[in-house]
């Protein structure tokens, strides 16, 4: 098995989302959101939107650029730019699951999975949808999970498109000031 996980093409995107999210956090702590969009201006526009797919794919946090988006950009823009990132992060953590799948023979695991666990609804709307109203994990599990799985990405991509929502539109209100999040 250890042979196999150093030959898989899945744990060296795994090592490499890891190193990305470790430096985009380091950086992120030296550097202020503000600042650098009134430096860069719009340009700051597309780093905000990539900062934010390497959090929200890596297990960093992503949620602070979310709000830091509807501070600086405003609720509009900034939930359209929260939304996005998410939405690219989850298809790359899909893509991921199906790497995995592949590398993994994941398929055999499933059929020996206990009978209870292979009745679990994974392509299922509801769950779809709702495993990404779980904090903290519940978007990468709502993602590499029907990766791994092989759920249709045509199923995955609209429901990933409508479980995102309710985050986004959090986030960017807590950070455009329309919710105040102390309470």
């Amino acid at each position: 098995m250890v042979g196999r996980l150093f030959r898989s093409s899945t744990f060296y995107l795994v090592v490499g989302i890891l190193a990305l999210g470790a430096v985009a956090t380091r950086w992120l702590s030296d550097h202020d959101p503000a600042e650098f969009q009134a430096t860069l201006g719009a340009a700051a526009i597309p780093v905000t939107l990539t900062l934010h797919v390497v959090l929200a794919v890596s297990p960093f946090p992503s949620d602070l650029i979310a709000i830091a988006s509807g501070a600086i950009y405003g609720f509009g823009l900034g939930f359209c730019l929260s939304w996005t990132g998410w939405f690219i992060a989850s298809v790359l953590e899909f893509g991921l699951g199906r790497r995995a799948r592949q590398d993994f023979e994941l398929e055999q695991g499933l059929q020996r999975a206990p009978k209870w666990l292979r009745r679990f609804p994974v392509d299922h709307p509801v769950f779809l949808v709702g495993v990404r109203q779980v904090p903290w994990l519940g978007m990468h599990v709502g993602s590499f999970l029907p990766g791994a799985s092989g759920v249709g990405i045509g199923r995955f991509l609209w429901c990933t498109a409508i479980g995102i929502i309710p985050g986004s539109v959090l986030m960017t209100a807590i950070g455009a000031g329309l919710i105040d999040g102390r309470n």
